[in-house]
């Protein structure tokens, strides 16, 4: 959860070649067996590694959470961000909405847990007030684990922190947010949140995120701006 596992961002798989070719997402059709494979032959010597950012990883989880609760990562998702958060635009992407290019899945694949989750401002903004709110589900993963100092000198210029890391939630020490963001090829997200001050951004873009300003750029330069009034 803290991206401090010692696991790649990925391991090549040989569907990820084909992908390439034929203009698809990195991860379609690498199976389970390929994930579940790669993590029983890595030798992950140390306690805890430095921070790295792992699609990987987030796969593991995926089929973690699949074993723990003998379902299908999709409608264990789907199950819960409809039936128990009531986000009911939330879900694994079947490609339904109206804007297009997105990201093509196999039923099943290994990375559905790192990438395919797919959600609206209507429904993020409910998400950000259950953070705000403090709802038992997620209270205790805006907890520090782990202080991983991650931020890059461009990041810090643009007023992006990353001191900690929680149950994946990002945590500015300097700004008091708390917050994460997303990206696949054509769409970029961010949201975050001060529980102090009980302010928090969604930005959801239908760019790419190395396309001119970042969402999460935008994001950040909005919640301190916002907070700043306070």
């Amino acid at each position: 959860m803290t991206h401090t596992s010692g696991y790649k961002g990925y391991y090549l798989e040989s569907p990820m070649v084909s992908n390439f070719f034929n203009g698809r997402n990195d991860f379609y059709g690498v199976t389970k067996e390929m994930v579940s494979d790669k993590a029983g032959n890595l030798n992950m010597n140390k306690a805890s590694y430095d921070f790295v950012y792992s699609n990987y990883g987030y796969a593991v989880l995926g089929l973690v959470l699949e074993s723990v609760y003998e379902t299908e990562y999709t409608s264990l998702l789907n199950d819960f961000a409809q039936n128990e958060l009531c986000l009911t635009s939330t879900q694994i992407s079947d490609k339904s909405g109206d804007l297009g290019k997105y990201w093509d899945w196999k039923e099943g694949d290994a990375y559905l847990s790192a990438g395919a989750v797919t959600s609206n401002i209507e429904d993020m903004l409910l998400y950000a007030q259950m953070q705000l709110e403090d709802n038992s589900y997620f209270s205790d993963c805006h907890n520090s684990l782990k202080s991983i100092n991650a931020s890059t000198e461009m990041y810090k210029t643009m007023g992006i922190h990353m001191d900690e890391i929680g149950m994946s939630w990002i945590l500015d020490s300097k700004n008091n947010i708390i917050w994460h963001n997303g990206g696949t090829g054509n769409y970029n997200s961010y949201l975050g949140f001060n529980p102090e001050t009980g302010t928090a951004v969604v930005v959801l873009s239908n760019l790419a995120p190395n396309y001119r300003v970042p969402a999460t750029v935008l994001g950040v330069k909005l919640l301190l701006e916002l907070d700043n009034e306070k």
